[in-house]
């Protein structure tokens, strides 16, 4: 687990460069954070954050010419996971039944089907 968590807006920036193809530019960045989010980040602002990050070990800067570009060390999937262990352990006491009665308390039945069937896959394991 990270020493430190993700702010509100570092959580945005991750956001953008997990849904990228390939690595971004601060000024690519800036765009993608007004586009998405409607963050409008000075790129003074956006540096700042974007140390910080990589000071956390989110993602590293690498320069290249005049440009820094931003290159993702931790995976979505695996921020996600911890963020739910988190989440579990914090909200819910470790127990994932409550997490689930809470989280289904208005389901449609969709997300039943959907969910049965990933509990099917998690069965055929």
């Amino acid at each position: 687990m990270r020493e430190k968590d993700l702010t509100n807006r570092e959580i945005l920036i991750m956001k953008c460069a997990w849904g990228s193809e390939k690595e971004l530019s601060v000024m690519e960045m800036q765009e993608r954070l007004r586009e998405e989010f409607g963050w409008d980040a000075k790129h003074s602002t956006l540096r700042t954050f974007l140390v910080d990050m990589e000071g956390k070990g989110f993602i590293t800067l690498e320069r290249r010419g005049r440009h820094s570009y931003i290159k993702v060390l931790s995976g979505e999937d695996e921020y996600k996971k911890t963020e739910t262990a988190k989440m579990l352990d914090f909200w819910f006491d470790g127990s994932s039944q409550r997490m689930m009665s809470a989280l289904t308390k208005e389901v449609t039945e969709d997300s039943v089907d959907h969910l049965m069937g990933v509990l099917d896959e998690l069965g055929d394991d």
